[in-house]
């Protein structure tokens, strides 16, 4: 009876252990996973919604994106603005040219907004980093994405779900480096694709702020001029660019003199 317990028991195991359905999904698969969940990339997005930030407090929150590289981003808070861009290799922090923190910034923003799709568009060259498991007990797949030189992005994807529950941007400077890390979660379908609606954020390990996106649409396209209207100044077109600025950025009013920093402000 023993010996017969004890050969079922290897054979369980046999089983257990050879079972394909129990093994890792490759790295391709997880994508695909995401890649069905998702959906596919639409032309453009368009988020808006509140946040809070520990420094600033509540504000109004506006994203928009058009692929494959322009982005914005407008907070309104009671005493403070937020107001960044980026067109292709040029970025802006509040209309003035942005600093090379600050473009990473903007970089990691606009990549956080356009996920999954900015992770796909880069999954030839994207590194399988293993499994871990996350706080609740999940485990999940981390896959790791280079955005710039000094910048690379890795995001917890759920190898069920193929949902994205975390992205962490980390930002290299010299010797040392700063992470900004992303938490996603209450995921919604909008137009047949899947998105978080509630995010929180954090800098180097503390928790700066968290967003609640309200309506996001994805749209065929977007206007150009819907990014950085004011840019068309330099070809002398000065009227042009101060009515279209006017028209576009009724979120946002004067920008204030109180401090941005880049470390903190990661919407």
């Amino acid at each position: 009876m023993k010996k017969s317990i004890r050969v079922l028991l290897s054979c369980l195991v046999s089983i257990t252990l050879s079972c394909p359905c129990l093994a890792a999904d490759s790295l391709q698969q997880v994508l695909a996973k995401v890649a069905a969940a998702y959906g596919p990339a639409p032309g453009a997005i368009r988020e808006t919604g509140k946040t809070y930030s520990t420094l600033e407090g509540e504000g109004s929150l506006l994203r928009l994106y058009k692929f494959p590289d322009q982005f914005h981003i407008a907070i309104v808070y009671a005493m403070a603005n937020e107001d960044r861009t980026m067109v292709g290799p040029r970025a802006w922090n509040k209309k003035e040219r942005a600093s090379q923190m600050s473009r990473g910034a903007i970089t990691l923003q606009a990549a956080r907004v356009a996920l999954p799709w900015s992770l796909l568009s880069r999954q030839s060259a994207a590194i399988d980093r293993g499994s871990a498991t996350v706080a609740d007990g999940r485990a999940v797949r981390l896959v790791e994405f280079a955005l710039e030189d000094a910048l690379r992005m890795l995001v917890d994807v759920d190898p069920e779900t193929g949902y994205i529950l975390r992205s962490r941007g980390i930002y290299v400077m010299g010797d040392s480096a700063v992470e900004f890390a992303t938490l996603f979660s209450d995921f919604r379908k909008e137009g047949g694709r899947i998105h978080a609606a509630r995010e929180e954020q954090f800098a180097a390990g503390t928790k700066t702020g968290y967003s609640f996106i309200e309506k996001v649409e994805y749209l065929d396209s977007m206007p150009d001029s819907a990014f950085a209207p004011w840019t068309s100044a330099v070809n002398g077109d000065q009227a042009a660019s101060d009515r279209t600025s006017v028209a576009l950025w009724t979120l946002s009013s004067t920008p204030s003199d109180l401090p941005d920093p880049d470390t903190h402000s990661m919407r």
